[in-house]
């Protein structure tokens, strides 16, 4: 397997565990999305420090690399916080699948801005994956037929779009810049947006309120210790492999929420927000075996 296609599956898996660890938090934990932004960004601070200092900014760097270094953190920024924000009142397994239909736009994008090319193989796994993103968001009527997201469906797509930004421009500025490096910016960044929107007087109030302060403290920082580990072989895969492909792979992450959730779910009834009845679930099922269809064809094609 190339390393590229391994770094970006193995940053997918994580990521599916940290959605489900999010939903858990957010919607259990935490009395606000704003509560859980201001004790997770305390928390990336500390985090982040080491690598500020071992991996700055390189003397010299063009003008554009840095843009678009900036670029893409805010729009990446953007986009998750668009995400938690739904992970409040949608069930976690119909949210990621949605926003992870990002990779068509990834790839109409880089081919003409990047110049990268894709088969007519790559172009079909690039559909399935984005297919079957979209098929796990949706949900069965009584009669059988599919429904989407409610209320959070057009913001879900504006968050699609914002990764599928990201990812090219944070392709463009791995040129120059470590992926050690884009990491802290990206965090860095997204502190700084998170504390505008989550820092008021009356969020550090009922953050008193949070039961079992401790224990949850202890959840966030495993998550963000997590989201360092995933982050980091997500912009390696970046950075040695076609964003194109790299971005449907890393869209796989669907699979692993899905997974993550059903086993959760079963072994702590109640840790995340589930409300999947059995046809939900075949959905689910179907929209999985195509994702790993998908990038078993990336796998072959590039091998």
């Amino acid at each position: 397997m190339a390393d590229w296609v391994a770094g970006a599956l193995g940053a997918s898996v994580l990521f599916g565990f940290i959605n489900n660890l999010d939903s858990h938090l957010i919607s259990r934990r935490m009395p606000g999305l704003r509560a859980f932004l201001v004790i997770t960004c305390l928390v990336i601070l500390v985090i982040i420090q080491p690598f500020i200092f071992l991996f700055p900014v390189p003397a010299g760097v063009q003008v554009d690399i840095v843009a678009a270094a900036l670029v893409s953190t805010l729009v990446r920024a953007g986009a998750v916080i668009i995400m938690l924000f739904s992970f409040k009142s949608e069930e976690v397994v119909g949210v990621v699948p949605l926003v992870y239909t990002y990779p068509v736009f990834v790839a109409l994008t880089a081919v003409p801005l990047l110049g990268e090319s894709l088969n007519a193989w790559q172009w079909l796994a690039v559909l399935i994956v984005a297919a079957a993103a979209v098929l796990v968001a949706l949900r069965p009527k009584n009669n059988g037929a599919g429904r989407w997201l409610g209320k959070n469906f057009p913001i879900l797509v504006v968050a699609a779009l914002l990764f599928a930004g990201a990812d090219i421009s944070g392709k463009y500025a791995l040129q120059e810049l470590d992926s050690f490096t884009l990491y802290w910016i990206s965090m860095l960044t997204l502190v700084i947006l998170s504390l505008g929107f989550s820092l008021r007087p009356k969020v550090i109030r009922i953050l008193k309120t949070i039961t079992r302060p401790w224990a949850t403290a202890g959840l966030v920082m495993v998550n963000e210790t997590l989201v360092v580990c995933a982050a980091m072989l997500s912009f390696w895969a970046m950075k040695n492999g076609p964003i194109s492909l790299v971005s449907t792979i890393l869209a796989s992450r669907p699979v692993f929420v899905f997974i993550t959730a059903i086993v959760l779910s079963r072994v702590f009834p109640g840790f995340v927000y589930w409300q999947s009845g059995g046809r939900a679930l075949r959905y689910k099922f179907g929209a999985t075996l195509a994702i790993i269809t998908g990038i078993a064809i990336i796998y072959l094609v590039d091998n």
